[in-house]
């Protein structure tokens, strides 16, 4: 079983905030930039704490809806999806710079990162994004998308969530039943069954900060 790359999302402002005892157990931080969660000092924080652990950063963009924590859709047009993206990336970008850090790459957080998969003027707005704040910025994706269009010049990540429920390769919508794993045992048995996955190319694996049977499940992991 190859080993692959665990990210979590962080920097959401949650309570427990464990974001200092999660950093060192994973290679990649997608960081809360604004829409869903976060604001400057907490970026900050998190990106110094990434940088502290050798953590990989990544910016977590989403749809400016801190009420729903990014978990609604808006139909935005083009230009409103490439000026909502862009404001948050660009921002985000500056921080890490400003803090001695590099962006790697882009995560769209929630209903954005679900709209992506299945709305393709979502998928090119964001890459559109990447192409004109640093080229060399890698998108992840949720594996198994095969309509990615014309971005063959993007760098894509595919990703599966440990802690999600799925129907093959397919995840299930959050309020069916079984899509969150809410126990530490599932998740780990998830993970390690991913490792071995052959029907999709897997890049980096996903673990939910907000769900502490996910938190626990990591660290029986780090401690394996």
């Amino acid at each position: 079983m190859s080993k692959k790359l665990i990210n979590c999302d962080l920097g959401e402002c949650l309570t427990p905030n464990l974001d200092q005892q999660i950093m060192p157990v994973i290679d990649m931080a997608n960081i809360a930039c604004g829409g869903h969660a976060g604001n400057d000092e907490s970026m900050i924080k998190t990106i110094k704490l990434a940088v502290e652990n050798n953590v990989t950063i990544g910016v977590h963009p989403s749809y400016e809806d801190k009420s729903n924590f990014g978990r609604v859709s808006f139909n935005l047009s083009s230009d409103e999806l490439y000026d909502l993206i862009h404001a948050q990336v660009l921002h985000f970008q500056k921080l890490c710079t400003q803090n001695g850090a590099k962006l790697k790459y882009v995560k769209p957080h929630g209903a954005l990162y679900h709209d992506m998969s299945n709305n393709q003027k979502v998928l090119d707005a964001m890459c559109k994004v990447i192409k004109a704040v640093d080229k060399n910025l890698a998108l992840v994706v949720q594996a198994g998308d095969k309509n990615l269009g014309n971005n063959e010049n993007v760098t894509f990540l595919h990703e599966v969530f440990a802690d999600r429920g799925y129907d093959g390769i397919e995840m299930l919508a959050r309020g069916e039943q079984g899509a969150v794993l809410d126990s530490p045992d599932a998740i780990v048995k998830q993970y390690q069954r991913f490792l071995s996955e052959k029907l999709f190319k897997i890049d980096t694996i996903c673990f939910h900060s907000d769900n502490s049977a996910s938190v626990e499940a990591l660290k029986r992991l780090n401690h394996a």
